[in-house]
């Protein structure tokens, strides 16, 4: 069990460098040096709170391996812890705009919309590789049959 954990563990750190520096690169092209002003003022305290929000939402994905939960449940877990912790961190950082209670819940809004469209794609894929594996052994039950 202890090596799963550091697994995942290290899935969430990966995952959350990936997204901000992606994040801060695309910030950048898109919006020039005052996107990434906060980062450069204090890069410590944004790259840590960059590997905390990839932990908080993928190591979380753990939750998926602990088959007596029922799928919903998972979700709910994973999308629970994921996202207050990203959301905490976002305010502890300045990430998330505060300006109005409207620019707030616009970025609660689309930080649940990447969030969902993010483990959309991973469910897809995974389903996806699960229906592969699923064939390949159909078909070797067939062949073991036929001979």
């Amino acid at each position: 069990m202890g090596k799963k954990i550091l697994k995942y563990l290290w899935y969430g750190i990966s995952w959350g460098c990936v997204f901000f520096v992606f994040t801060n690169l695309i910030g950048y092209l898109a919006v020039g040096e005052d996107f990434i002003s906060l980062l450069v003022n204090d890069f410590a305290a944004q790259a840590f709170g960059g590997i905390m929000a990839g932990i908080f939402c993928g190591s979380t994905s753990i939750v998926y391996t602990f088959d007596r939960l029922p799928f919903w449940v998972q979700i709910l877990i994973h999308f629970g812890v994921g996202l207050t912790g990203y959301f905490i961190i976002a305010y502890t950082l300045g990430w998330m705009p505060t300006a109005s209670v409207f620019h707030i819940a616009g970025f609660i809004g689309f930080g649940f919309a990447i969030f969902a469209c993010t483990w959309s794609a991973f469910y897809l894929y995974n389903r996806y590789e699960a229906e592969k594996v699923n064939k390949k052994l159909r078909e070797l039950e067939e062949s073991k049959k036929t001979e």
